[in-house]
């Protein structure tokens, strides 16, 4: 039993000895390859921050910041003001030109009532007219009701039918599937309790417009005019993000009115899915262009 116990510890010693011998060299050399390698030369490691073109690498913003000092705020601090007082000058003209904007589509589609101007104000000395249309919107019919009824369960059967590529399409269509279905059951038993009308919609549409465009120098002020890009690019942005949504808001808003003529019965899906939720899409839309322009390079990794 002894000579077998002194054979074991002298097989463990054997064995151990074997792993120290054959692998300790190999350590030993990688630590000494590390202790003893020499720095690459200098062109060499500028080759390492080279794109295959030649061009510099920079950091990607998720790996990088940015060294905010009191020149980038005051910068940002004097956009958001000039913008912001510019766009309150500005709010009569634009008003008038959606005006004018929805007498000539009230007149091409030759739509009921007319157009009227809504007197608004912002405070005591801010004011400004926004136009809607004097018309009621259409009834709820069984006519109409059955066929949207119909409609809508064909597009939620037809959500199966999608292939996996275009999942997110499903789930949108299936989201408006959900908000065109609750409307068709709210107004078979609440009909004559839905509170909004045409005019009003209308209105507060725009008027949402008008918040919207007048708060977009105060959002790029926290956002993108801390950024390393040029004051021009931070004006183009600001500039052609409020003229796109002036050229939307009048059309956007005038095709609700010529749907909701027809049935007051899709207000809550235009509104819902057409309405300020695209408004603010399209604005995170320039947003991202702007954001892939070139910057001026002082980001810090």
């Amino acid at each position: 039993m002894k000579a077998i116990f002194l054979t074991g510890a002298m097989g463990g010693r054997l064995a151990s000895s074997w792993i120290f011998k054959s692998f300790s060299p190999r350590v030993a050399n990688a630590r000494a390859l590390k202790t003893t390698q020499k720095p690459l030369p200098r062109n060499l490691e500028i080759l390492k921050q080279r794109g295959w073109r030649g061009g510099l690498i920079a950091p990607h913003r998720a790996f990088a910041y940015l060294r905010i000092g009191a020149k980038e705020i005051l910068i940002a601090l004097g956009l958001v003001v000039a913008l912001t007082y510019a766009w309150i000058r500005m709010l009569v003209p634009v008003g008038s030109f959606w005006g004018r904007v929805f007498t000539i589509w009230h007149k091409w589609l030759h739509l009921e009532g007319s157009v009227v101007m809504s007197p608004q104000q912002w405070g005591e000395h801010i004011r400004f007219n926004l136009p809607f249309v004097s018309a009621a919107a259409g009834p709820v019919d069984p006519h109409t009701w059955w066929i949207t009824g119909v409609a809508t369960l064909a597009v939620f059967a037809a959500t199966y039918f999608i292939s996996e590529e275009y999942t997110p399409w499903m789930y949108l269509l299936r989201f408006l599937v959900l908000i065109q279905g609750t409307t068709l059951v709210y107004f078979v038993f609440f009909s004559a309790r839905f509170p909004h009308d045409l005019p009003s919609y209308t209105v507060g549409m725009l008027y949402f417009g008008t918040i919207l465009i007048g708060l977009l120098p105060l959002i790029l002020g926290f956002t993108y005019y801390l950024f390393d890009f040029s004051l021009f690019k931070k004006l183009a942005l600001t500039l052609l993000s409020a003229i796109y949504l002036v050229a939307f808001f009048p059309f956007q808003y005038m095709l609700h009115v010529y749907i909701l003529q027809k049935s007051i019965l899709f207000m809550p899906l235009l509104y819902f899915a057409f309405g300020p939720f695209l408004d603010v899409l399209v604005f995170v839309s320039l947003y991202s262009w702007g954001m892939s322009w070139k910057s001026q390079g002082k980001l810090v990794a």
